[in-house]
């Protein structure tokens, strides 16, 4: 990242970020259960995705006044380009038969314990794909009155994705020219207190694995649209302690919704809507004592039939009504300091057919710091502090992930 301060209110920064990544994932879970209900299907599989990206953005920020009127200009542009390559494998129950994708179990001991093997089976995912982007965007903060400002920006997003599929060599490319605006109010009837309101629009770009487990075309291809309402406040408490409160809709379109039965499929919906309040606090209780906490309620649904998977009115998978966090840090001494957090969650549901129920949990977190000069600082984090079981997320109704029990890492932290 390099920054310059041209002096005059006008400052120049460009970001440019790397990253290459390596996943792979093995998965044997349970499928159908047969009409008896004394045996369950047992299928598997494993997938593996390599990407790299590569992002470069550069900002121009400088002031300019017009009349009475105060401007902060931001103005600037971002490419980046990402490639991905999926490789999926089907799992064979070679002890069932050579062809054999699945192997019947006891409900009351649902264990196999013959040999599986891990091939491509004829639809299995072998694909690359290249999403490229350019986009060029401007920002205007404006102070109108002592009290009253408006923010007013436009971004333009060129999304290009090429896609392979190496099993039968076709090809699928779209491109699309996004233009995304965003327009705010804040009204501060004290220099602590301020309130707003905006409307912004937005695209994700469709690629990578989410491509593995959809029929391609340009449909398919289409970015994900968020269009997001809200409006708030934030009062400082304090110069070192404040709070806020938001409420929100936000409605996203040609959303990728995974089948609740088969993880490996996925559909579009193009009718989601989450509308929720947000609580947050943040800061210094005292010199020594600082916390981060927040509460948020949703309620989020689908606002239009796709399927009996995911009819109108359902509520959206994984969406807690509530969620809570708080993390505190007390400093003993300059040297010296704990951390103590929890984590709560209320039970959402599994997929958008609402048929299984991942339970609430609440979970505690600790920290210890020791700075051991201006520059140089140890800390040891340990996540479920009381070995709590719980079900952290869903891919499907089979196929549901627990969460980590106790676990702890060490790190250091160093300033030049």
């Amino acid at each position: 990242m390099l920054d310059h301060d041209f002096g005059g209110g006008v400052a120049v920064r460009n970001s440019s970020r790397y990253a290459s990544y390596d996943k792979f994932y093995q998965n044997i879970f349970p499928g159908a259960v047969n009409a008896a209900g004394n045996q369950v299907a047992i299928p598997a599989y494993n997938a593996a995705t390599q990407r790299e990206n590569l992002f470069n953005q550069t900002d121009l920020t400088f002031s300019l006044d017009t009349g009475p009127f105060k401007h902060k200009f931001l103005t600037g542009a971002e490419f980046g380009r990402q490639e991905t390559d999926n490789f999926r494998n089907t799992g064979y129950f070679t002890a069932v038969g050579a062809n054999a994708t699945s192997a019947n179990v006891s409900v009351a001991d649902p264990r196999y314990n013959g040999a599986v093997n891990f091939r491509q089976s004829a639809t299995d995912a072998n694909n690359h794909g290249v999403a490229t982007i350019a986009a060029g965007y401007v920002q205007d903060q404006v102070e109108l009155t002592k009290h009253w400002q408006a923010i007013m920006g436009v971004r333009y997003d060129r999304f290009e994705v090429d896609f392979l599929n190496n099993r039968n060599a076709q090809t699928t490319a779209t491109n699309d020219n996004l233009v995304s605006p965003r327009g705010g109010l804040i009204y501060k009837p004290f220099d602590n207190f301020s309130l707003y309101t905006n409307y912004s629009i937005a695209y994700v770009p469709r690629a990578g694995e989410q491509l593995a487990s959809l029929t391609l075309s340009n449909a398919t291809l289409k970015p994900e649209e968020f269009r997001n309402y809200e409006v708030g406040t934030k009062w400082d408490i304090r110069p070192d302690l404040s709070a806020t409160l938001a409420f929100y809709q936000l409605d996203r379109l040609n959303a990728l919704a995974t089948d609740p039965n088969n993880s490996a499929l996925s559909f579009l919906v193009d009718g989601q809507r989450t509308r929720g309040i947000e609580l947050g606090l943040s800061g210094n209780i005292t010199d020594a004592w600082k916390i981060t906490g927040g509460y948020a309620y949703q309620n989020g649904e689908i606002t239009k039939s796709i399927s009996s998977s995911a009819l109108a009115g359902a509520t959206l998978a994984q969406v807690p009504e509530h969620t809570f966090s708080l993390w505190n840090r007390y400093d003993f001494t300059p040297n010296w300091g704990v951390g103590l957090g929890s984590v709560y969650r209320s039970k959402m549901f599994a997929a958008t057919d609402n048929l299984v129920t991942l339970p609430g949990f609440l979970r505690f977190d600790a920290a210890v710091y020791y700075k051991v000069n201006k520059n140089i600082q140890l800390q040891v984090n340990v996540e479920n502090l009381f070995d709590k079981k719980y079900y952290a997320s869903a891919n499907s109704n089979t196929n549901i992930t627990p969460g980590s029990p106790i676990a702890a890492n060490a790190g250091i932290s160093v300033k030049f």
